[in-house]
């Protein structure tokens, strides 16, 4: 009897890293969404998950992607996709920019937080916000697995 990819227990290593004072990390609940959202993509990961403040969100920024500014959320992958069936990287939230978005839109700064990690999950399973087309498949996943669990976040069309 075959045993279907459903069946077979996802393996997901994380590490969070906490660099900034900004905001407390529930690192628990950080886990426990990037864990749900893997086991529904179906995906085993490696992930190091960091939070910054936004001074070095933008040093990194600059640095790798030639920006000069701060973001909310970076992804890097160690490996490409086609090469390995685990996906492995690092997502930096800005966790100051964080606190400063969701105080400017009157909703809690754990959404905020959680819709950056579910962004930077899926910039690592290949999604791409770019182009219109593509961003607005992107942020409608987002929205799908927020609500999944359970936050209401305001995400762009």
């Amino acid at each position: 009897m075959r045993t279907s990819y459903s069946q077979v227990p996802l393996k997901v290593k994380l590490e969070i890293i906490n660099l900034q004072k900004c905001y407390p990390i529930a690192q628990n609940e950080i886990k426990k969404l990037a864990r749900g959202v893997l086991k529904i993509e179906k995906r085993d990961a490696e992930l190091n998950l960091v939070f910054v403040d936004n001074k070095q969100i933008k040093e990194i920024n600059k640095t790798f992607l030639r920006h000069n500014y701060a973001t909310d959320v970076l992804s890097f992958a160690y490996h490409e996709h086609a090469l390995h069936d685990i996906i492995t990287g690092e997502i930096l939230i800005s966790a100051e920019m964080a606190f400063q978005q969701a105080h400017k839109r009157g909703y809690p700064v754990e959404g905020e937080i959680a819709l950056y990690l579910v962004h930077g999950i899926l910039h690592l399973l290949g999604y791409d916000d770019r182009k219109k087309g593509d961003a607005k498949k992107m942020h409608q996943r987002e929205r799908a697995l927020l609500a999944k669990f359970g936050y209401c976040v305001p995400v762009p069309d």
